[in-house]
């Protein structure tokens, strides 16, 4: 009897051991939502240090100000902003921004957008984007003015974030 009962306890343990992974890798709806209180945790070593902020002009004829940021959205998103001002009204302005994630080696594409406005100023330009957590994440832009005669660019490399 009590060889019966030992045996019976041990199938019941065996098949609860056997189940519990099957258990804990059923899916859940929705999406995952990082805590805000909780800190990132990264899957790659960091990027080298921030080159300081391209830009390829030495003295602008056009472009004011030419900017693009990453900030957290909450959860898995990113926002990305962009900015282009000029010093007076344009025939066009336009932007062409990426998104780039680090995998501990190199930068590479991860979302892209283009924006393009005429007869302006100041063109903004924004987009949000899921993520994958652990990674960190930068935003490069291309900023053009084009007064109709000769187009004048200026590039812009932000600040990394880990998400």
């Amino acid at each position: 009897m009590r060889k019966m009962k030992i045996t019976s306890m041990l199938k019941a343990i065996i098949v609860a051991a056997l189940s519990a992974p099957m258990i804990l890798a059923i899916p859940t709806a929705g999406v995952a939502v990082a805590s805000p209180s909780i800190k990132p945790h990264a899957l790659t070593p960091p990027p080298p240090p921030l080159e300081p902020s391209i830009n390829t002009l030495s003295s602008p004829t056009y472009i004011y100000q030419a900017v693009g940021t990453v900030t957290p959205g909450g959860g898995l998103t990113a926002i990305v902003n962009t900015t282009t001002t000029a010093f007076s009204e344009m025939k066009s302005l336009q932007v062409d921004y990426r998104l780039e994630r680090w995998t501990g080696t190199a930068w590479i594409l991860y979302q892209s957008g283009t924006k393009k406005k005429t007869q302006t100023q100041s063109l903004n330009a924004q987009s949000s984007w899921t993520v994958i957590t652990g990674y960190y994440y930068r935003v490069v832009s291309l900023h053009t003015a084009d007064d109709g005669v000769k187009p004048e660019t200026s590039t812009h490399i932000s600040s990394n974030v880990l998400f």
